[in-house]
């Protein structure tokens, strides 16, 4: 339907109660397709004005009477560059969470895949960017990620900017494999990203399957409890690893007290001075092992 995202005007279109065009601003068989295109018969109002977005479209129905019969008067105005605005995220470029709601009540013309896997992907670090190194830091980690997410997923699947730092990708697949490799494919764009813009983001990622839309909120509530468990999951490994690292502290520390009391009992000069130079050393392990444990 390229004709229709090419059309910068309001369509105007007359029916009468059985569907058929009374009046149009365009050819008969272009408004009849209109119609059908926009599932206009099935929103037609029983004696009020309703208004809904369809794609880069906003449609306006509303019941008239003309020569004592019933009509239609229906109005097709595209969005233009508002439909960007509307439905775009402006830091990432992913849909919006004004789109996730128009999608989900059936509003947008664009289906649901019987069959899906939703992704529910949160920045684990966000907070912590923001408050050691600003809020401009945040954003682009917010930015690296949707652009992460953007080249990782095929045309047929919907990216959202949920809020915040919370994403929801709908795949349009349900194979435990495919799901997988989209996931490490974000990961690792991440990670390139970050590389080159000397920062540092972690993410969690939580998945649901369904083949029946009417499940959508209930795949929403486990993909978010398995993205959830994920970073419970890695709050334990961290907690572990900085008990690893305590140890390995005081063994360092140890180490170097040995050192420091052999610099100071031996009399060979050079000998002293290598272990000057090794006490030196494991200061500065110490100190870098410090950093990961407060």
């Amino acid at each position: 339907m390229e004709e229709f995202v090419k059309a910068d005007k309001t369509i105007c279109i007359l029916i009468n109660q059985h569907g058929r065009v009374y009046y149009s601003n365009i050819d008969v068989a272009a408004a009849r397709e209109h119609l059908e295109h926009f599932h206009i018969i099935d929103h037609l109002p029983v004696d009020y004005t309703i208004n809904y977005n369809v794609g880069h479209y906003s449609i306006t129905v509303d019941k008239v009477g003309l020569d004592e019969a019933e009509y239609y008067l229906i109005l097709i105005q595209p969005h233009g560059n508002i439909y960007r605005y509307a439905y775009r995220d402006s830091f990432t470029g992913l849909y919006n969470r004004n789109y996730w709601e128009q999608l989900i009540s059936g509003m947008m013309h664009r289906p649901i895949p019987k069959r899906f896997t939703l992704i529910v992907i949160d920045v684990d670090n966000l907070k912590s960017l923001n408050d050691n190194r600003g809020h401009l830091a945040g954003d682009k980690a917010i930015r690296i990620v949707g652009q992460s997410i953007r080249e990782s997923i095929r045309e047929q699947d919907i990216a959202i900017r949920y809020g915040g730092d919370e994403f929801f990708i709908l795949l349009a697949n349900t194979k435990k494999a495919i799901v997988e490799k989209v996931i490490n494919r974000i990961r690792k764009s991440i990670n390139r990203r970050c590389e080159s813009e000397n920062i540092h983001i972690e993410i969690s990622a939580g998945t649901a399957c369904s083949d029946s839309i009417h499940k959508l909120e209930k795949v929403i509530t486990m993909a978010d409890c398995n993205m959830y468990k994920e970073k419970k999951e890695k709050k334990i490994q961290v907690r572990q690893m900085a008990d690893e690292l305590i140890d390995l502290r005081q063994k360092l520390e140890a180490l170097r007290d040995n050192l420091n009391r052999k610099v100071i009992q031996d009399s060979n000069i050079s000998i002293n001075e290598e272990l000057l130079e090794l006490s030196k050393k494991l200061d500065k392990l110490i100190t870098k092992y410090l950093k990961y444990i407060q």
